[in-house]
């Protein structure tokens, strides 16, 4: 479950970036993703009779459909701006957050290895960041303000569904999806609305690939917690999720690679020994 949830989150940046490749308004099919992630949690719900209103589980689900918007909107400023594999070590990298909420939190203290191999992630998602991907035509002083604030906001998306984990019943998953993406896709369609932006029937089917995406990785990564400590899961998400989309942006897009990212994905592959050591 661990691997497939890794494969599925991985996918979101890489579906965003081909419907960009293909001609396709990434704001619109993003923007829209929410809502159609709305349709799709909305069915679940009615075919999931074991769920009930629970206010701590429509909480959760509102503030991260908040964060998950918002951090959308940096995302996909930095994916325009820079390369994917560039902007998706950012991301990854800010696993750091619900990482530290894990122990800090929750009292999930790694093993020695463990602890090894968050030390690695730590050190081979920077060198995958200077590794692949162009340079940003951003000065410096907004080059730093956009990683701080897609750091910041993708980290409380990553520590959202060990927030659900820990203080809502597995009973209320549908519940929790819902109120996530009705509260993203209201958002986005208001952002659609305000700006605006063009939607056409292209863009609408890409949204809702990328919705079921984002729904699905979601799903799987809130029942991979119920298992498996955090700091095992995001450094492994992290981890290997990174070392795919880098791959991708290698062979596929031809995004350009020096040494370093090569030492990064044999980095990452110590870590992912390292964390599931023990």
């Amino acid at each position: 479950m661990l691997i497939t949830a890794t494969v599925v989150t991985s996918c979101f940046g890489l579906i965003l970036k081909s419907a960009h490749h293909n001609g396709r308004n990434a704001l619109a099919v993003g923007s829209l993703n929410y809502g159609a992630g709305a349709v799709i949690s909305g069915l679940l719900m009615l075919f999931d009779t074991g769920w009930v209103w629970h206010g701590t589980t429509i909480l959760i689900g509102a503030a991260s459909g908040f964060f998950y918007f918002v951090a959308f909107r940096f995302l996909i400023q930095a994916l325009l701006q820079g390369g994917v594999a560039v902007t998706l070590a950012i991301v990854r990298l800010s696993v750091l957050i619900p990482i530290l909420c894990s122990i800090v939190i929750w009292y999930e203290v790694p093993n020695l290895p463990q602890i090894a191999g968050i030390i690695t992630v730590c050190l081979a998602l920077p060198l995958l960041t200077l590794g692949v991907g162009r340079q940003s035509d951003l000065s410096l002083r907004g080059v730093a303000w956009l990683v701080g604030a897609l750091f910041i906001t993708t980290g409380f998306c990553h520590l959202s569904p060990k927030v659900f984990s820990e203080l809502a019943p597995q009973s209320q998953m549908s519940l929790y999806l819902f109120s996530l993406f009705a509260v993203s896709g209201f958002m986005g369609l208001c952002y659609i609305w305000y700006k605006p932006i063009r939607v056409r029937l292209p863009e609408v089917w890409w949204s809702g690939i990328l919705g079921a995406c984002n729904v699905a990785g979601t799903w799987l990564l809130v029942l991979t917690l119920k298992f498996l400590p955090g700091t095992v899961v995001f450094p492994f998400v992290s981890a290997v999720g990174l070392v795919i989309t880098t791959l991708v942006a290698i062979l596929y897009w031809k995004e350009q690679v020096r040494r370093l990212a090569y030492v990064g994905i044999g980095l990452t592959l110590l870590a992912v020994v390292l964390v599931n050591s023990g």
